[in-house]
């Protein structure tokens, strides 16, 4: 690559930069001045409250009511969502062989999970499972008992501020990765697992944390992102609040805000589309349900774009966000334990007819 071509690619990387971080202020400059708006009708509630206009002060106070209190409400599961316990084992999928392991993310905080070993007969290829929003480390148990089937070793663990793990706040993918850098360094310290054969599964918000952590882990081998999110901006406004009945122009804008003011953090810092083509050389696979309608489809395809060979796409036509695995439960597992075999075993898969 000639210096001109590598520094036209560095000046078109710098001004996307510069227009998100454009967009990004407006956007906050849009927040702030709804925010302003609450204030303004909230003083004008206080004034009216002494010339005894006591009907506009209850419709006033209303509408501050609705505006701050119900961007406040829906950030709230989503920072801090409800721990479930989980109510399988892998004793439950026919796993003999497992145990309760306790391990640092890589800042500190105290995750627990399950260690599933591969099978003697293989040269220990391992995977790490990262759940979604809200679940625990039971949540990927059918898919990695597929894999433990097939000799895989399994690492579930819950995320931070789920299951059992410690950790008060959730930030949908951002320090998140430091509990897979955990989850990975833990298992490059056991003597059954290679350390050369470590793959990483994600869920949903799991999706989006394997994506980014595996552009910074040189040592992840492969990569499958499951109902991955492209950016987290997007899929705040598309997801959480429009599920939640409200105009996303109006409150997505507030949520963000507030959820920023909470984590201390900048909800354009995840951008797993910003990520995904440093995986290459080493091999993604995205999987999405076709009826996904909490993450859509083309976050999925837009990651595909953006990222580099080898790649692949695997599309499932009847399932939703959770249901990929049990909508085409034979092709899920052809195409998945193929995928490993060729970019994690090493091995050749031959196609029928060949």
């Amino acid at each position: 690559m000639s210096l001109t071509t590598l520094g036209m690619r560095l000046s078109k990387a710098a001004l996307h930069q510069s227009i998100r971080n454009q967009s990004f202020l407006l956007k906050e400059w849009i927040a702030g001045g709804i925010a302003a708006l609450m204030l303004t009708l909230a003083l004008a509630g206080l004034w009216l409250a002494f010339t005894r206009s006591i009907w506009l002060v209850f419709a006033l106070g209303g509408v501050v009511a609705v505006g701050l209190l119900l961007p406040f409400f829906a950030a709230m599961p989503v920072l801090h969502p409800r721990r479930i316990r989980v109510s399988q084992t892998p004793a439950d999928f026919g796993i003999a062989r497992w145990e309760n392991v306790n391990f640092l993310a890589a800042d500190g905080v105290q995750l627990r999970g399950w260690f599933i070993p591969p099978a003697s007969s293989t040269d220990g290829p391992t995977i790490v499972f990262v759940h979604g929003l809200g679940g625990n480390r039971g949540e990927l148990l059918p898919e990695a008992a597929m894999l433990a089937r097939a000799g895989y070793g399994a690492l579930l663990f819950d995320l931070r501020n789920h299951g059992r793990s410690r950790g008060t706040l959730t930030t949908l993918g951002f320090r998140e990765v430091e509990d897979v850098r955990g989850a990975v360094a833990y298992l490059e310290m056991r003597g059954d697992v290679n350390r050369a054969r470590i793959g990483l599964f994600g869920h949903s918000m799991g999706a989006a944390t394997v994506v980014r952590a595996a552009a910074r882990l040189a040592q992840v081998r492969v990569v499958i992102a499951q109902g991955a999110y492209s950016s987290l901006e997007e899929n705040i406004a598309r997801g959480v609040i429009a599920q939640a009945g409200l105009p996303p122009f109006i409150f997505a804008p507030l949520m963000i805000w507030l959820g920023e003011r909470a984590t201390g953090l900048r909800v354009n810092q995840v951008r797993p589309i910003d990520d995904v083509a440093s995986i290459a050389p080493r091999a993604l696979l995205l999987i999405h349900g076709m009826r996904d309608s909490v993450v859509t489809v083309e976050n999925s395809r837009r990651l595909y774009h953006a990222a580099n060979e080898p790649k692949e796409l695997f599309l499932v036509n009847a399932a939703q966000h959770k249901t990929p695995m049990f909508a085409s439960p034979s092709e899920y597992e052809k195409r998945v334990t193929d995928f490993l075999a060729v970019h994690l075993r090493g091995d050749r898969v031959v196609q029928p007819g060949i």
